[in-house]
């Protein structure tokens, strides 16, 4: 993860956006994994906990400078209610960053997580999903497919992907090829949640979408944007 995903989307701008809405509290991250963005936003000043349902990758986390003084928990972020560290907890900002929401490949399980993440903001506190824009219809046809990710003399990774449009599914295998060694397969699932439909289900959760932007420095979220940051708070009663 650490070497595939270093700079897969804009930390520098995600931790001052974060530290800006999270005030004087505490934020939570979904998807801690081995700290990408996490261990940025302590070393800006926060209080950051997390969740992640790998125990590699929390332990890669730890072993981390600073990694040992986050707060973590391993579980299934959809439980974000009962299992964020530490508990009773309130949140400025609970933060899914790239994709991280998706990894949840049932809508209701997204549902359950949203609703989970509402209820333990503080007063004012919100919930901050950053992502990319699925459309169901670009997704092509239902099928699979298999492209190069990587090549070099001694190494090839191969991306191995099938995807489901009436499902809002894509799955598929990294697979990772490596002169003398064994082969090693890296499985990936994502639910593709278009920005309307996540609307919905932080709707049922009880929240309200209050910003959306192209991107973590204020871009402005057109027809033409491939990521969205929405920021969402508690509805009014």
């Amino acid at each position: 993860y650490d070497e595939w995903y270093a700079d897969v989307s804009d930390v520098e701008g995600t931790v001052a956006r974060v530290v800006e809405l999270a005030g004087d509290h505490p934020v939570l991250e979904l998807g801690i994994g081995t700290g990408r963005v996490a261990l940025p936003l302590a070393a800006a000043g926060l209080s950051v906990s997390g969740i992640d349902a790998s125990a590699a990758m929390l332990d890669r986390l730890r072993a981390k400078p600073g990694g040992g003084a986050l707060a973590v928990a391993r579980g299934d972020m959809a439980d974000v209610d009962a299992l964020a560290p530490p508990p009773g907890a309130r949140f400025g900002v609970v933060l899914a960053a790239f994709n991280t929401l998706f990894n949840l490949v049932d809508a209701d399980e997204q549902r359950r997580c949203l609703a989970g993440a509402a209820a333990r903001l503080a007063p004012g506190g919100c919930v901050v999903v950053e992502g990319n824009v699925f459309d169901p219809a670009g997704l092509g046809p239902a099928g699979d497919s298999v492209a190069v990710r990587s090549l070099t003399p001694e190494r090839v990774v191969l991306s191995v992907s099938r995807a489901d449009p009436a499902g809002h599914r894509l799955s598929g295998q990294f697979v990772d090829l490596v002169d003398g060694a064994p082969v090693r397969l890296r499985p990936w699932a994502l639910r593709t949640t278009t920005p309307a439909e996540l609307d919905d289900l932080a709707g049922a959760g009880g929240l309200v979408l209050a910003e959306r932007w192209g991107g973590w420095r204020g871009e402005p979220f057109t027809d033409e944007s491939d990521v969205h940051v929405s920021v969402y708070r508690i509805a009014p009663v």
